[in-house]
């Protein structure tokens, strides 16, 4: 299979809005490949636009059995076969985000964090927890701005949101130590004394 005309394929009927075909053509790579970043992105933003925000009846009730196939094989601690059922389970419920979020959790647990954080980062918009996770996992892989990118939409949903404030913040910190240090810059003060005053905080010794 050639991945890449696939997705290109997939990103195209996106564009002009063949959102089923999108889905119909990522599903296929990432049976080939769960643990490809741009299919399980693409996947989740075609699943989510064939749904139009709305839960069909039908497709709720066809979803249930991949449910139960994936709390099944939570159970025996099979994440792959897990990630592929609640891949499944949200294509049929593009609606139920939180079903989303469980098979990126299912995708980070098999070990495929890119893949993930694309199904986080294309859930990012919809759901502040979804936005939380893509910040975390960006962070982890080296994707700063990203990061702080997703941390603030779940902080545009909720501005009182402490985990996401305080993740953002030290992240900001951790940034702004890196480009000081590779701009060899005269702050007079050591790594650690910079960051504290990044953050915000005293020094330990003054107190």
């Amino acid at each position: 299979m050639n991945l890449k005309k696939h997705l290109d394929r997939a990103a195209q009927a996106l564009e002009r809005g063949q959102a089923d075909f999108a889905v119909e053509l990522c599903d296929q790579v990432m049976d080939f490949a769960p643990g490809e970043r741009l299919a399980a992105e693409l996947l989740t933003a075609a699943a989510i636009a064939n749904g139009d925000g709305k839960s069909n009846l039908l497709k709720k009730l066809g979803s249930g059995p991949m449910g139960l196939a994936a709390r099944f094989n939570k159970l025996t601690r099979n994440p792959d076969a897990e990630a592929r059922a609640l891949r499944r389970a949200f294509i049929k419920d593009p609606a139920n985000f939180g079903r989303g979020i469980d098979w990126g959790d299912a995708l980070e647990r098999a070990g495929y964090a890119g893949a993930a954080l694309g199904v986080f980062g294309a859930l990012a918009g919809y759901s502040p927890e979804a936005a939380k996770r893509a910040g975390s996992l960006a962070a982890a892989q080296g994707e700063v701005d990203a990061a702080l990118g997703y941390y603030q939409q779940a902080l545009d949903s909720n501005p009182r949101d402490t985990e996401a404030m305080r993740a953002r913040k030290n992240l900001a910190a951790e940034q702004a130590l890196r480009n000081a240090s590779q701009a060899d810059s005269a702050t007079g003060m050591d790594s650690e004394a910079f960051l504290r005053a990044s953050r915000g905080e005293a020094d330990p010794e003054e107190g």
